[in-house]
């Protein structure tokens, strides 16, 4: 008979015990220390994609300047080509779980932050939310629109993810330049291989959209950069080859 109670109490759900306040300030000395670590890494991610942007595009449009640079360095201009594509992928790819891992550890504390039976007036939402954004790109993820808040002097808030997302469009764009650059301009490999680049980085934002449902910036962000990929791609090679059919 005790055996029989012991296996319906094993199946019986067990409740969840509520955290008690000094359980969550626990939890948030774990917490809190992880934003900043993510913060700079992400800073450091778009602080060398800007640079090999800047580097791609002079190298398509200004090859002389970028041909000084690569000598005063020591670098082959023609490993451009290959360096260029594979390190701006390996960066998006690399942010993709940097954001991930940020998002993840900022809902968290903004969770704990409202759980709290005893909170201070200025750590609560919206105070909580501008406590914890920095002056950090990231945080531009972070942005939850709501009509009713917004004002005149918060339109940087909606163009800003804006331009952020053509940066990364304008990083998948050159890879597909520069892939072709690669392979020689031959359509008959570039192309199929564009189109695989560009369904697989579309299931990685379909995916980002989906986990981050809960942040309209971040979806505003990918859905940006999904539109404007391939137009981009289109106009740098009209403007460098001319036109593409």
């Amino acid at each position: 008979m005790k055996e029989a109670e012991d296996i319906l109490k094993a199946k019986q759900p067990r409740k969840t015990e509520e955290m008690t306040d000094e359980d969550r300030h626990r939890f948030l000395a774990y917490l809190m220390p992880q934003l900043e670590p993510l913060r700079q890494a992400c800073e450091h991610n778009w602080l060398i994609q800007a640079v090999l942007i800047t580097l791609a595009t002079f190298n398509l449009y200004n090859s002389t300047l970028v041909s000084g640079v690569a000598s005063a360095a020591k670098i082959p201009v023609e490993s451009l080509d290959l360096v260029i594509p594979i390190v701006l992928t390996y960066l998006v790819l690399r942010m993709g779980y940097l954001l991930n891992a940020y998002l993840f550890i900022r809902d968290g504390i903004t969770t704990m932050l409202s759980a709290f039976t005893k909170c201070p007036p200025e750590f609560q939402s919206p105070q909580g939310e501008r406590m914890l954004r920095a002056n950090s790109l990231v945080e531009l993820f972070c942005l939850n629109y709501n009509k009713d808040n917004f004002r005149w002097y918060n339109l940087p808030l909606v163009v800003l993810p804006l331009l952020l997302a053509a940066i990364f469009a304008l990083s998948h764009a050159l890879v597909l330049l520069y892939l072709g650059r690669l392979l020689g301009h031959r359509r008959g490999l570039s192309v199929p291989l564009a189109l695989a680049i560009l369904f697989l980085v579309g299931i990685a934002y379909v995916q980002f959209i989906g986990n981050t449902s809960n942040r309209k910036s971040a979806k505003l962000i990918a859905v940006t950069v999904m539109v404007l990929i391939l137009p981009l791609f289109l106009l740098m090679h009209n403007t460098v080859y001319g036109l593409f059919w």
